[in-house]
């Protein structure tokens, strides 16, 4: 009895290159711990990562009194401020953080 082996007719297989995986870019983090009551909303205007001082974009809303904004496309310095519905500015000075960092604040309306 013969026997044949399984051999592939498009000739030897080529082990699969590996491919370079980029490290994600660090997240920038801004935290707002407020009670905004119901049906409002949290919004970020400013200079970085495409925030514009015209048009906020909106926070998600966590835990509680807690609203979060993320972003990975940070490059050196974000400046901003918070608004409630994206009309009534957070009293205060406007807000800088470094791409990457994570800053926490209680913004009061």
């Amino acid at each position: 009895m013969s026997r044949t082996a399984n051999v592939d007719e498009r000739g030897p297989r080529k082990c699969p290159r590996a491919k370079l995986v980029r490290p994600p870019d660090p997240l920038t983090v801004v935290e707002a711990n407020v009670n905004v009551g119901l049906g409002n909303a949290i919004y970020i205007r400013g200079q970085g990562d495409g925030l514009s001082w015209d048009n906020g974009q909106r926070f998600s809303r966590s835990f509680g009194g807690t609203w979060i904004w993320t972003t990975s496309k940070a490059r050196g310095k974000v400046q901003f401020r918070l608004l409630l519905n994206d009309k009534t500015c957070a009293k205060g000075e406007d807000f800088a953080v470094e791409a990457g960092k994570l800053i926490e604040m209680a913004p009061v309306f």
